[in-house]
C-alpha cells in the first residue's frame, strides 16, 4: 500500500467518526482544543466536557460572532467557560469567513454541519448527548446559529442567540448599513450585491432565519440601543415565533448597545448567563 493510499485512508476514517479515540470518563472532566472538525484551516473546534456527564447532559454548538468575516472561538471563552462550570457540554467552533468570491452562507451552512457531523460521531468516545443539540451563537454566529437550526434536518432541541440579525431582506437593516459600512459584509454573507431603491435579492431573504422558522424554543437576548443590529431583528422574529405558538422568550437589555454591557455590567452578564444556562438546561434534553 502506498503512502499516499494510507494518508488517504487515515482522513476518510477520522471524518466518518471511527478514530478510534480512547473512550472519555464521564466522571472526568475534558477540554478538547484544535479539534479538527473538517478539512479547511478554520475548520477547528474546542470541545468542553463537564465531570459526570451523562447521555442526557445538554450538548451545545457555540458559534462566535464577528459579522462573519473576522473573530474566532476565542472571543466568546467567557460564555463557553460558563457553561461548562454549570455541567453543560459544549463545542465552540470556528467557520470558514465569508468572502467576495467563494465563501457565502451556504458554505458556512456546511462547516457548522461538519462540526455537527463531527460531533454526534464522536459521541460516543467522549460520552455525551448525541441526540439533544442546542445551537447558540453572538452577533453574526447568533444568525448562522438560528439559520442552521431552523433549515437543517438534524434534531436541534433548542437555540439560545444574542444580538442575531433575522431578516437581512429588510430594507430598513439593509440601508442603515449602508449607512454605517456594514453593506460589504451583508453582502460577503449573502454573496449577492444589494443597491438602494432597487429589488432585494432572492439571497438576502434565502439567509433569513424569519423566513425558515420551526418549533423550536428560543431564547432571544439583545440589546434596545444596539447600533450595529437593531432591536427589532430580534422583535421581528419574537413576533413571528408569538404568532406561531412556539415556545421563546426575549429579553431586551435596555440601553445595551451590541455587548450587551457584558464587560461594564457585572450584574447584567450574570442575569444574562443564568438566563440561558437555564434555558438550556430546561430544553436542551
Amino acid at each position: 500500500m502506498s503512502k499516499k493510499t494510507c494518508i488517504a485512508i487515515l482522513v476518510l476514517v477520522s471524518f466518518a467518526g471511527c478514530s478510534g479515540l480512547k473512550k472519555l470518563p464521564a466522571n472526568a472532566a475534558d477540554k478538547l482544543e484544535e479539534v479538527r472538525y473538517g478539512p479547511y484551516e478554520r475548520n477547528i473546534m474546542d470541545v468542553y466536557l463537564p465531570a459526570n456527564r451523562t447521555d442526557k447532559t445538554p450538548f451545545v454548538l457555540l458559534i462566535h460572532g464577528g459579522a462573519w468575516t473576522m473573530a474566532g472561538k476565542e472571543d466568546i471563552r467567557d460564555f463557553q467557560d460558563s457553561l461548562f462550570r454549570h455541567g453543560i457540554a459544549v463545542a465552540s467552533i470556528n467557520h470558514r469567513y465569508a468572502n467576495d468570491t467563494d465563501v457565502h452562507y451556504p458554505q458556512m451552512m456546511q462547516d457548522v454541519d461538519q462540526a455537527v457531523t463531527y460531533c454526534q460521531a464522536h459521541a460516543k468516545d467522549w460520552q455525551v448527548n448525541r441526540k439533544d443539540l442546542v445551537m447558540s451563537g453572538v452577533s453574526s454566529g447568533a444568525h448562522l446559529a438560528l439559520l442552521y437550526a431552523y433549515t437543517t434536518s438534524k434534531k436541534v432541541s433548542a437555540i439560545v442567540e444574542f444580538c442575531g440579525p433575522t431578516d437581512l431582506s429588510d430594507t430598513t437593516l439593509l440601508n442603515y448599513a449602508i449607512k454605517v459600512g456594514l453593506m460589504p459584509v451583508i453582502q460577503k454573507m449573502t454573496g449577492k450585491t444589494y443597491v438602494k431603491g432597487q429589488p432585494v435579492p432572492s439571497e438576502f431573504k434565502d439567509s433569513s432565519p424569519l423566513y425558515h422558522v420551526k418549533n423550536i424554543p428560543v431564547l432571544l437576548v439583545h440589546g434596545t440601543a444596539d447600533p450595529v443590529v437593531n432591536f427589532n431583528q430580534s422583535q421581528r422574529l419574537n413576533d413571528r415565533l408569538e404568532a406561531g405558538r412556539i415556545t421563546h422568550k426575549l429579553i431586551p437589555i435596555p440601553g445595551a448597545a451590541h455587548d450587551l454591557s457584558l464587560r461594564t455590567s457585572p450584574a447584567t452578564k450574570t442575569m444574562i448567563y443564568n438566563e440561558a444556562e437555564e434555558w438550556i438546561l430546561r430544553y436542551g434534553k
